[in-house]
């Protein structure tokens, strides 16, 4: 569930980049086709592209801990993965091991029945 959640909060977090990004390019090319704009005008398009610059610079820096905490979460669940195989292995070991003195002591006791039968019969 956390590697899920790591893996949501990053897509969300690059989807949001990738928005910014966009406005970005149809930032630019408003600039572009505007051709001459007046100073006031064109000095709030660039503050506007400069801001949605500053936000991409910090949604990267948020992916790149994102993408640490995905990497994260999928290396401890390789592990308990692991660990949860290693522990199945080792029950079936024991039960295997168990029937297999079940089936020992069993052999064991028809054995000596049969023994007492035999004995017995020598009589």
């Amino acid at each position: 569930m956390e590697l899920a959640a790591a893996q949501n909060a990053y897509q969300a977090e690059y989807r949001l980049v990738e928005g910014l990004r966009q406005k970005v390019r149809e930032t630019e090319t408003h600039l572009k086709s505007q051709g001459d704009l007046p100073s006031d005008e064109l000095w709030l398009w660039t503050s506007f592209k400069e801001r949605l610059l500053q936000e991409i610079s910090r949604g990267e820096l948020k992916l790149q801990k994102l993408a640490t905490r995905v990497t994260i979460c999928r290396t401890a669940l390789v592990q308990r993965s692991k660990e949860m195989k290693i522990l199945e292995r080792l029950k079936t070991k024991q039960a295997m091991e168990y029937y297999a003195q079940q089936k020992r002591k069993e052999q064991k006791e028809l054995d000596e029945i049969a023994s007492l039968r035999h004995q017995y019969k020598g009589f």
